[in-house]
């Protein structure tokens, strides 16, 4: 489904990928996790393409992504992205926000992308609140508008970057909730986070990146009951 090829990324001359190997399959929920600066937010921007990898191969659905001549517009679209901050419209209404891609992007019919996002709305636990405006929302409520807004594009991955890491600790459930019901449902996912609970319930691969580099990846059981690199032992221990 999403596949990184010996990615390497710099800024300046700082290195942040050094030649990371990532393969994830169709339906496979994975979990990278490690230090703040290892890259793994670095890496999920790059199968966006908001980073651009400055050598490696990027493919997509079997098709390897040229950014040069591809329309990455429409790239972007198969592949949503959901961030630690919600990045909502405030003069929009929760549903206006939620419709926004499709009908702009996919020039979808707004009645059409209406219908699509009150149901979307339902599936986040939100329905009710499709006239109220983003500083109406608990944070809890803007991250889950923010997965029904990626999701109205309809996309074959979705990517989350330390999802909850804005929230305060009592809304990190619902979002999570909401995110193991999409793992359920068979969405390709790639999800960075520090949630150790949400990794051992709802990956079915953890993934450790240290220095720009992936050293362990295994299921979660294994990943967490038995890791192989030292680093990822001292890792787990600093977390659990």
């Amino acid at each position: 489904m999403i596949i990184g090829k010996n990615i390497h990324k710099s800024f300046g001359d700082l290195e942040v990928l050094k030649g990371v190997d990532l393969h994830v399959e169709p339906q496979e929920v994975v979990v990278i996790v490690g230090v703040s600066g290892s890259g793994k937010s670095t890496l999920l921007r790059c199968f966006n393409f908001l980073e651009m990898i400055n050598s490696g191969e990027i493919i997509i659905d079997g098709k390897t992504i040229n950014p040069k001549k591809d329309d990455l517009t429409k790239v972007r679209a198969e592949v949503g992205m959901v961030f630690q901050h919600f990045n909502l419209f405030p003069h929009k209404t929760v549903l206006e926000n939620v419709i926004e891609a499709p009908v702009t992007v996919k020039k979808m019919k707004k009645e059409e992308a209406e219908k699509l996002g009150m149901n979307l709305l339902r599936k986040v636990g939100l329905e009710e609140k499709a006239n109220v405006y983003p500083s109406k929302l608990s944070g809890g409520q803007k991250q889950r508008v923010a997965i029904a807004r990626s999701l109205a594009m309809e996309p074959k991955v979705m990517l989350f970057d330390e999802p909850t890491s804005a929230l305060d600790p009592e809304l990190v459930g619902e979002v999570l909730q909401v995110m193991k019901q999409l793992a359920e449902e068979g969405m390709t996912m790639i999800v960075v986070t520090h949630e150790m609970k949400f990794a051992k319930e709802a990956a079915d691969r953890v993934v450790m990146i240290d220095q720009g580099t992936i050293i362990e990846s295994a299921d979660p059981k294994t990943f967490f009951e038995n890791p192989q690199n030292e680093r990822t032992r001292q890792f787990i221990q600093l977390v659990e």
